[in-house]
């Protein structure tokens, strides 16, 4: 920003968009800028979010799961660290928060959930990850309200055999009481238990 407050210009590295603004100093003709994107548009469709909307939905014994969240692409970016910041609240995705739902009372990582919706967040450390169930639902990612807390927990932080280019979130089910939720993106893979109660 100038000292008059107008914008001169703006990074979007670390964000999904990773686009660089600089502010011109005469107006540009943007006829050719807009029959290009429309160009584009005709060809491919109107244009799509970087990060698609997604739900998984799985069963562990009588009890029903949904997690409806954005699914960020890696793009040959670092995340640790750089995209996710250490030791910050991360929206775990993209866009609007992640819900997650259960039709049954749960122990999810050391946490009582009892059945509902609620958002989920995560908080990625140097040495490990904190899982966080928030009661507050509806809000975009980046609004986290921590009054809101339902609890937080230690996840298990493994490495992926292979490269997730599109962050994954499972529900997996061992038996008619017990599963997992799995979060993967690029190298990283966290775990947390799930236990109908």
């Amino acid at each position: 920003m100038d000292s008059g407050y107008n914008m001169i210009s703006y990074s979007g590295d670390r964000t999904t968009y990773q686009v660089q603004v600089k502010r011109l100093a005469t107006p540009p003709d943007i006829r050719p800028i807009a029959e290009r994107f429309e160009a584009k548009e005709t060809a491919g469709g109107n244009v799509k979010s970087l990060s698609v909307r997604d739900t998984t939905r799985a069963q562990i014994g009588n009890a029903m799961f949904t997690v409806d969240y954005s699914r960020p692409l890696l793009r040959g970016r670092t995340l640790l660290g750089d995209v996710i910041p250490y030791d910050r609240v991360w929206r775990t995705g993209a866009n609007a928060a992640t819900q997650f739902t259960t039709s049954a009372p749960i122990k999810l990582a050391a946490m009582q959930v009892p059945a509902g919706t609620y958002t989920l967040f995560t908080a990625p450390h140097p040495n490990g990850v904190d899982l966080i169930v928030n009661k507050q639902t509806g809000e975009w990612g980046t609004e986290y309200n921590r009054s809101f807390g339902l609890g937080m927990a230690k996840m298990t932080s493994e490495v992926t055999t292979a490269t997730v280019e599109q962050f994954t979130i499972s529900i997996i089910p061992s038996d008619n009481r017990h599963g997992t939720l799995v979060l993967e993106w690029g190298s990283f893979k966290w775990i947390a238990p799930i236990e109908l109660r």
